[in-house]
């Protein structure tokens, strides 16, 4: 397992999710402003003891790369003078690609870090209340800071099938992700973050859903044989059949593991709806409380090099109100 950044809790600021870059924008002063706290000898050597009996510490359930070093603490030998200490390298190893698989993971970019990620073959099957759609979507990401990410997404060109065809451009969604903590507990090592997203309906019309809203906790496991956990759990707004908005519950998982160097096998799942607003929930048409969408799938990703990812997955529905399927295969590009 490789060091662990001393840990310090970091509050997401701001209030609901409207305006989510407006709002979590103080996030990233707040975040940037917290000193890292210092290890009383006790402590270190505790965190030594939990480093002998933990499994090698991956970023998360997409990477394939020990974790980040820790920052240096305001007790640290200064660097030589007139020499900056030097930045994290962007490489899509680490954090790695969200699009990857349903769950979205607790780590951000380093600053200034850039991912273009896409899928541009994207295809989901009919549901109850819903018809064959294909989409090219797309995630782009930005590391504002080493713990604050803004990120941009869209379903991008969409092609609706039959009985209600259509083609036109899926609404752009705007969404932070902060990092707030890592650490050991025992033989219990976790990850996890705070991701904030609205929906807006900037977009073609027949594609509006109307502007909705999720909040979700980000978190990450390595769990014994180097099997990663990832999941994430939270709430998103929409509208029922009759217009009024209600807040949905929904998780998001997926456990992977690397098979030979470079390229990992997943199985992921999801509880009403996927960690980015990719389907139309059955409580926009019909009643919410009848509302149960499960769905399980499994996947691969193949990490190239250090700048490029390529990834695919295929998702089943277990029951009548998800898509009947939904397959992806894209790639994600680091900068």
């Amino acid at each position: 397992m490789g060091s662990v950044r001393c840990a310090s809790k970091r509050v997401c600021r701001g209030r609901g999710v409207a305006f989510a870059w407006l709002l979590m924008l103080p996030a990233a002063t707040a975040v940037q402003g917290v000193e890292p706290c210092v290890q009383s000898p006790s402590s270190a050597s505790a965190l030594g003891r939990s480093t002998g009996h933990t499994a090698r510490y991956r970023e998360h359930v997409h990477s394939t790369e020990p974790d980040r070093p820790p920052r240096p603490s305001s007790t640290a030998a200064p660097a030589p003078a007139g020499k900056a200490p030097a930045p994290r390298a962007v490489t899509v190893r680490e954090p790695g690609p969200d699009l990857a698989n349903l769950p979205n993971s607790s780590y951000t970019l380093p600053e200034g870090g850039i991912y273009l990620e896409m899928s541009p073959f994207t295809m989901q099957g009919a549901s109850s209340d819903s018809v064959k759609q294909y989409n090219w979507e797309f995630l782009f990401r930005y590391g504002l800071t080493d713990d604050v990410e803004l990120r941009l997404f869209t379903q991008g060109l969409t092609v609706q099938g039959p009985p209600q065809s259509a083609t036109g451009f899926s609404p752009i969604t705007f969404d932070t992700k902060v990092h707030l903590d890592q650490g050991d507990l025992g033989y219990f090592n976790y990850s996890v973050g705070l991701e904030s997203y609205v929906q807006t309906t900037w977009g073609s019309p027949v594609f509006s859903n109307g502007t909705q809203g999720s909040l979700m906790l980000n978190a990450d496991h390595v769990l014994p044989w180097d099997i990663a956990l990832n999941w994430n759990f939270g709430f998103a707004s929409l509208k029922d059949f009759r217009g009024a908005e209600v807040i949905l519950p929904s998780l998001q998982w997926a456990f992977q593991r690397d098979i030979v160097d470079d390229f990992a096998l997943f199985i992921q799942g999801y509880v009403n709806a996927a960690a980015l607003p990719r389907t139309l929930h059955a409580g926009a048409v019909g009643p919410v409380k009848n509302l149960q969408e499960h769905a399980i799938g499994a996947g691969f990703q193949w990490t190239v090099n250090d700048r490029i990812a390529v990834f695919g997955s295929y998702t089943g529905a277990l029951g009548a109100y998800v898509p009947s399927y939904l397959g992806t295969m894209g790639l994600a590009i680091a900068f």
